[in-house]
């Protein structure tokens, strides 16, 4: 083997241990990423999603799921209503 080829080897093997450990994303992955409301008709609640702080994301999330087809939106978990039903969920799960 020539000096040449060990040479682009290891620059070849560098440079792909270099690539491999860049992170591609960067930030928590969330899902509430936009503004939260306070509060949500109980009569337009479908389901209910808590997401507890993990690797992926630091804080608390509450998703709920809208009858009728109406979509998601994010609950803000500080609020009154949400603690609420995550006190029902919690009791519910136990």
């Amino acid at each position: 083997m020539s000096l040449k080829f060990l040479v682009i080897l290891f620059a070849a093997l560098l440079y792909s241990t270099a690539v491999h450990g860049f992170l591609t994303f960067r930030g928590p992955r969330c899902f509430c990423r936009g503004s939260t409301v306070d509060s949500v008709n109980p009569a337009y609640i479908k389901k209910v999603s808590v997401f507890f702080p993990s690797g992926s994301c630091d804080k608390k999330e509450m998703i709920i799921t809208l009858k009728r087809g109406k979509g998601q939106t994010c609950l803000n978990p500080e609020s009154r209503q949400a603690r609420l039903i995550l006190k029902r969920v919690l009791k519910k799960n136990s």
